[in-house]
């Protein structure tokens, strides 16, 4: 590993798909189990309350109600570990290394019970293809320390340029958090106006989540589907002709196949300059989506047509 030192230094961090893929996967079901903790909370409009916040140390879930009280779970990414704290006074954690699903979820809920948290979760996983029940899910996976902590500082760097932004926009918007259930960082914006997913993605996720217009951008770190990490950018509902607007920097484009502008990661990386890069990407495909679908001048600011 390198000295952290280097790490720190860096903000954008080499993360191959290829290498992180069965990391990713141990991280995705474990972070969906701690999510779904935040579903005992007051329902926020659009899941806008559901996020893990992006922290100093890893993800958290920020304080939960629990017996007058509160309870806070924490991923932390530099001594790799799950972490539990309450207002009562208690400490404890397990330590991150590779496990299975089922055994990472077993040892989430016996932390919680120690530290006289009981609660319970559904145990299917969300939004993924072909869900295992977490205790079910008893394949080894691997844990690699370095690419789980180069992906958390990757999402520290997205954070910082995305909220430089979001701090432009004067319409309704979320806090920037990493979605649990599809794993990616994203800023969403809102133009005010009502929406709806229509009947072929009428599930209860999208019902609540697709129910107003919205223009999106963030960063997740591949699949199988797309087997490298990517920003995103898409409008919601997609207006006509958004493919044919340009937008910045040169190596950002429109992918016909999922709907949305895409930003290599890979190509950030290899830029002279990545935060003014990444700015500009989520800049000007906010301002694609917004003259395309006509938002209120007094939202769009800066935009005009590219």
């Amino acid at each position: 590993m390198s000295p952290l030192s280097d790490i720190v230094n860096d903000p954008w961090l080499a993360l191959p798909y290829e290498e992180f893929a069965g990391t990713q996967y141990l991280l995705h079901m474990g972070l969906q189990a701690i999510g779904k903790l935040k579903l005992r909370e007051p329902f926020q409009p659009q899941w806008s309350g559901l996020p893990l916040w992006v922290d100093a140390r890893g993800l958290t879930t920020g304080p939960l109600s629990h017996g007058g009280g509160a309870y806070e779970v924490r991923a932390d990414f530099i001594e790799h570990a799950i972490r539990c704290n309450t207002s009562a006074g208690f400490h404890g954690h397990f330590e991150l290394g590779p496990m299975a699903v089922a055994e990472f979820v077993k040892r989430l809920f016996e932390l919680l019970r120690e530290a006289g948290v009981e609660v319970s979760i559904n145990l299917r996983p969300q939004e993924v293809p072909n869900p295992v029940p977490f205790d079910q899910d008893t394949a080894q996976r691997p844990y690699d320390a370095r690419l789980a902590n180069a992906w958390w500082r990757i999402l520290l760097s997205t954070q910082r340029v995305m909220q430089i932004s979001q701090g432009r926009f004067q319409g309704k918007m979320q806090p920037v958090g990493l979605m649990w259930g599809t794993l990616d960082i994203r800023d969403v914006r809102y133009n005010g106006k009502p929406s709806s997913p229509g009947p072929a993605n009428a599930d209860y996720i999208r019902r609540n989540a697709m129910n107003a217009e919205l223009i999106e951008m963030g960063w997740w770190a591949g699949s199988a589907a797309y087997p490298r990490a990517a920003f995103y950018a898409f409008t919601y509902p997609q207006p006509a002709g958004i493919e044919n607007m340009r937008i910045n920097p040169p190596s950002a484009r429109w992918d016909s196949a999922m709907g949305e502008f895409i930003l290599d990661y890979d190509d950030l990386r290899a830029s002279t300059d990545p935060d003014g890069d990444l700015l500009a990407f989520f800049d000007s495909t906010y301002e694609a989506g917004a003259v395309c679908s006509d938002w209120d001048a007094t939202l769009i600011g800066s935009a005009k047509p590219l």
